[in-house]
């Protein structure tokens, strides 16, 4: 919608502090892919299209321009060279770099973010995977004209999806990553059907992409986190044809480590999304009985995303950081020796009761 607004404000801006000949010396670039490819940085650049005055104008539209380099600062440069109007990057959203360029190079590209002044702080880093990220920031449609302001779009209204995307400004992403026992998380993107789909989560450790998870994964960092989504959706299968699937809508997790182990705790609200399996949902015990159930369901969950970190060594979830907080002792990785207790307390909504059970420990 950024994108969008801006188009519609520039005619008022042009009886203000700009002229029209200024404007249209502008290139308002909307969005940045960087891919490696034999041995070069390839940036290319999603750009805004104006209209000179008195063009009748239609659709809103974006077009691209690629440029490669040895290094990420040649790349840019090349860029600015291929266009016939000065570069303006005060509108750029995001910041998609390729998976090779997340595993290999992604700190020569923070270190040119961080340099050069051109760059809001509050731009979102994301990554391609399965597409090169030239060929997503070129992916438009009618309903979908600019492809940076689709993403992150679907980044920051999607948080009642089950999938919602992880998503943050950057010089807090960087700030992770220098940050001793904390690593920087990143949403993933890739193409289907020539449309942009969100596709996972990527983990890092350092300035390096360790894995991509999947979006049911990263939903469950995303309650670990305590990030903001409204519905994440747990099943159960009774048998093999039929589940019960319950949707967390509200949730306070918080992890504590300690000398010994690490404590998952928390609070978990949640309500019957789907039942095939014939639980009477007018009695208490049926809602007594499934509150169990997924409490165990959702612990096993989080116990899976606890495992991936500790097989790459990767702080994203900040454990190493709450560690040194507790204790004021830099040990990053011991976390990662430890066994992980978990104490959660569910409760399943009915018609707007909430029905209480003890969990087993």
């Amino acid at each position: 919608m950024k994108k969008l607004l801006i188009l519609l404000l520039i005619p008022f801006i042009l009886s203000g502090c700009y002229d029209y000949n200024e404007l249209n010396d502008l290139a308002i670039i909307s969005g940045v892919g960087i891919d490696y490819e034999d041995d070069n940085y390839v940036v290319t650049y999603e750009i805004l299209s104006t209209k000179k005055s008195g063009e009748t104008s239609g659709a809103t539209s974006t077009y691209t321009v690629s440029s490669k380099g040895k290094t990420i600062t040649e790349a840019f440069l090349k860029n600015g060279n291929l266009m016939d109007k000065v570069p303006y990057y005060d509108h750029v959203d995001i910041v998609l770099i390729s998976e090779e360029v997340a595993k290999n190079y992604f700190k020569d590209v923070a270190e040119f973010i961080i340099r050069g002044s051109q760059f809001r702080n509050e731009i979102y880093l994301c990554v391609a995977k399965d597409a090169k990220a030239k060929d997503i920031i070129k992916t438009t449609t009618k309903e979908k004209p600019i492809a940076s302001t689709f993403i992150t779009d679907l980044l920051e209204h999607s948080s009642d999806s089950s999938s919602a995307g992880y998503y943050e400004p950057f010089t807090k992403t960087l700030n992770k990553i220098i940050t001793k026992g904390e690593d920087a998380l990143a949403p993933v993107f890739s193409l289907k059907e020539k449309e942009i789909v969100l596709k996972g989560m990527a983990i890092f450790k350092d300035f390096n992409l360790q894995t991509i998870i999947t979006n049911d994964e990263a939903s469950i960092v995303n309650l670990l986190n305590n990030f903001k989504t409204t519905a994440i959706l747990f099943e159960h299968y009774c048998n093999k044809d039929n589940k019960t699937v319950v949707s967390i809508y509200q949730s306070n997790i918080d992890i504590k480590p300690t000398n010994k182990e690490v404590k998952i705790t928390g609070s978990l609200y949640g309500r019957i999304y789907q039942d095939s399996c014939g639980y009477n949902l007018k009695e208490t015990k049926s809602y007594e009985e499934l509150q169990k159930i997924f409490t165990k369901v959702i612990t096993k969950k989080m116990d899976n995303i606890l495992n991936i970190m500790k097989t790459y060594e990767s702080n994203a979830l900040n454990i190493g950081k709450l560690y040194y907080n507790k204790y004021r002792i830099e040990a990053p990785n011991l976390w990662m020796k430890q066994n992980i207790t978990y104490d959660l307390n569910l409760k399943i909504n009915k018609k707007g009761l909430i029905f209480e059970v003890e969990n087993e420990k």
